[in-house]
């Protein structure tokens, strides 16, 4: 059934060449049964095309991220936690973890310390304050130490849970690579039969969303995310170089797709794209 569905794609839409086919069976009517069973084989076609494509894009969606969940449920933060609360083990993975720990160490000891000024009595003996504040200080340090080592274990499942994932999808690529070209196909079919105006505005919404001058927030924002989900410093000059140059370089190449291959595949489109820039 996958051989049945399955078209190479070139450079000229599949949709015109079906065009064109059809209008000639048309003109001549001895050939009217025939165009009636071809336009019913493209029917079944076009409909088990879709069908794999669905199950394609389902599939590597939803088993890469179904077995990074498992994963980490199940095997990878149990290990890690049993490992990381070892005595041996370090708190921190990075001195910025730790200067976060110092952080929020410093604002629970200056929240306890303000509700003990609007609640403790002024006649209490100095020394009760004293051996109060100690003991209530180390219980602080110990749940400073408490979550940090939680986010640590968090972080490193998240490292190797990710991994794992995108080794589940490489491996799902490769075994479901008839699948894939087949929805490859489904996607630039799909594409080519919109009107002009419809894939002049999609391109100018990815241009000017992902990679035009007002972008950079956006990439900054991911790259902070990115970077607090690994344990990392989110403000460090690797970021602020990476920002500045992934959307440049992305730009480059939208434009440089777009003036070589769109001009030649859809002339219209090209046109009615300069248009809306103007």
């Amino acid at each position: 059934m996958q051989k049945k569905v399955f078209e190479p794609t070139g450079l000229i839409p599949r949709s015109i060449s079906r065009t064109v086919y059809r209008f000639f069976l048309q003109v001549w009517p001895t050939r009217k049964k025939q165009a009636r069973e071809i336009l019913l084989a493209e029917f079944r076609r076009s409909r088990s095309q879709a069908i794999v494509s669905i199950q394609c894009l389902l599939l590597l969606i939803c088993i890469p991220c179904g077995i990074t969940w498992a994963l980490k449920g199940t095997i990878i933060q149990p290990w890690i936690q049993n490992i990381w609360t070892q005595p041996d083990h370090p708190i921190f993975l990075n001195p910025y973890q730790k200067h976060r720990a110092y952080l929020q160490l410093q604002e629970d000891q200056h929240r306890r310390f303000f509700d003990h000024l609007l609640e403790v009595p002024l006649q209490q003996p100095k020394d009760a304050l004293a051996q109060q504040w100690k003991e209530e200080s180390a219980l602080d340090m110990r749940s400073v130490v408490q979550r940090s080592t939680e986010i640590t274990v968090h972080i490193l499942t998240n490292t190797l849970g990710d991994l794992c994932g995108f080794l589940v999808f490489f491996i799902l690529c490769q075994v479901l690579n008839k699948q894939r070209v087949i929805l490859q196909s489904f996607v630039a079919e799909s594409l080519y039969s919109l009107s002009d105006t419809t894939k002049s505005f999609l391109l100018i919404l990815v241009t000017d969303g992902i990679v035009g001058f007002h972008s950079s927030i956006g990439w900054q924002c991911l790259g902070e995310v990115l970077l607090q989900r690994f344990g990392f410093e989110p403000h460090n000059d690797l970021m602020l170089l990476f920002v500045s140059t992934c959307p440049v370089f992305l730009n480059t190449m939208f434009k440089y797709g777009i003036f070589r291959y769109l001009n030649k595949i859809s002339p219209s489109a090209y046109a009615v794209f300069r248009n809306m820039q103007e």
